[in-house]
């Protein structure tokens, strides 16, 4: 309603455009009473009610917007979303916008697939297993690497975190250990590669077999074991875990969030890998599993900005009562969804109630998440390269800094600390990469200088 003039005074109103009047109010009780001319009436009432349409018709657009649900799982593909509509997960979606999604481009990697294999007939009769990693960057919990166990049968999937390759071993034991226990089923058959942390170690006279071998013949199981140099032989393991990391990389290639997320951004993969088409299988792998066909509805973009609503029993009546955060995946034995939060207290937090800016525009990235999460063979006494703000967030109570009066502002190249273990550096002009709207820096621009590694 631009162009509109309002005068008051005696006691009267008026309402005025191009000195003509569209209505006057008389005070009564401390407000105003209107009377407005019939066509202003109409037309104001016109203006309402077309805004709410409009908000409605963009509300409802979204809801159907194959881009937006292929972002919400993870970046899958056009023909995964389509047998997701088919078999009534989804609504009927528009794909008008589906076009070249860039993220997918900057995160995924595309090879032929093995063609062939004979599949197993039950839950449990063949399980694939692969270990991968250890990655360039540690998760926020510190864990470099991770390994799956995948069904054959139904391409049901679990996936465990590991710091070091010989934890293999105590995760199968709890895999096990769980999934025998709820299928009433045994495990038959296993298969791997020929890794060390599988087989056993080598010596002059070929393979010893290790602790791993031992364990599963001593429970019955039949090891299968790919011939060296022939990884393919072990594809379905290989092909999940590749696929997984590809998915990763999208999904943090759409946000703005430090790379450390990437395990946070791995599981959210990883459940959402469980609840989608398998072109392997004539059903969803969380259908063939659990016999339950799987819920979407629930499901939100990756790394969204979101308002939660915090469990927080000194929460005072004038405190606000959400606490803004980014959204980064779903609890494992909980109702809910998973936040990062990098000004509260517990900066990854757990609740049920919170509220999803998805249609929020993100630049995305500046750096490319392909080059960061590869994997290592040795990380060990290697230099790493870590972003000044990976360091703050790391170790934010443990970091000794020198804050410097002169620095020179890097937007687009933001400069990158070069450090070893145990070892104090002190650098020249290092910057927090991360820079608000207003080109300034944040509060934890200030802290740069001397950093030295906790021991």
């Amino acid at each position: 309603m631009d162009g509109f003039v309002v005068s008051h005074g005696h006691r009267k109103l008026s309402i005025l455009y191009d000195s003509v009047v569209y209505g006057t109010g008389i005070l009564d009780g401390g407000l105003y009473r209107l009377e407005l001319d019939d066509n202003f009436s109409k037309s104001l009432l016109s203006y309402n009610i077309n805004e709410s349409l409009t908000k409605m018709e963009k509300k409802r657009d979204l809801e159907t917007s194959s881009m937006l649900w292929h972002q919400r799982l993870g970046h899958i593909s056009r023909e995964r979303l389509s047998r997701l509509i088919k078999d009534d997960f989804l609504p009927p979606l528009d794909f008008t916008d589906f076009g070249t999604c860039v993220k997918c481009l900057k995160g995924k990697m595309t090879s032929a697939n093995k063609k062939g294999a004979i599949r197993s007939s039950n839950l449990l009769e063949l399980i694939h297993t692969d270990i991968s990693g250890p990655y360039q960057i540690a998760g926020i919990t510190g864990h470099t690497s991770f390994i799956t166990f995948i069904d054959d049968y139904s391409r049901y999937m679990y996936l465990y975190f590991i710091k070091e390759k010989s934890e293999s071993l105590t995760t199968f034991k709890d895999y096990k250990a769980e999934v025998e226990k709820q299928l009433d089923r045994q495990i038959k058959v296993v298969r791997s590669d020929r890794g060390g942390e599988y087989y056993g170690r080598h010596t002059d006279v070929g393979q010893a077999p290790g602790p791993f071998y031992e364990f599963r013949k001593g429970q019955g199981i039949v090891n299968q074991y790919t011939m060296p140099g022939t990884p393919q032989q072990n594809g379905v393991a290989e092909r999940r875990n590749r696929t997984l990391m590809n998915m990763v990389r999208s999904m943090l290639a759409n946000t703005n969030l430090p790379l450390f997320l990437w395990t946070e951004a791995l599981k959210a993969a990883f459940h959402i890998f469980n609840r989608v088409p398998s072109k392997s299988v004539p059903k969803t792998p969380y259908e063939l599993w659990t016999g339950r066909k799987p819920s979407l509805k629930y499901m939100k973009v990756g790394g969204c900005i979101a308002e939660a609503k915090l469990y927080n029993p000194f929460l005072r009546k004038l405190d606000p009562k959400t606490v803004t955060c980014f959204f980064i995946g779903y609890p494992d034995h909980s109702k809910g969804y998973r936040f990062y939060c990098p000004s509260h207290v517990t900066r990854i937090v757990e609740t049920k109630r919170a509220a999803f800016l998805e249609d929020f525009k993100v630049s995305g990235s500046s750096t490319n998440p392909y080059e960061e999460l590869q994997e290592v063979q040795d990380a060990g006494g290697e230099t790493r390269r870590l972003p000044l703000l990976h360091l703050l967030l790391l170790y934010p109570m443990q970091l000794h800094l020198k804050p410097l009066h002169k620095f020179h502002l890097h937007n687009q190249n933001p400069l990158y600390l070069i450090t070893k273990a145990h070892q104090t550096l002190k650098t020249k002009t290092t910057l927090n990469p991360i820079i608000n709207s207003g080109g300034h820096l944040g509060k934890e621009g200030l802290l740069i200088g001397m950093i030295m590694l906790p021991t």
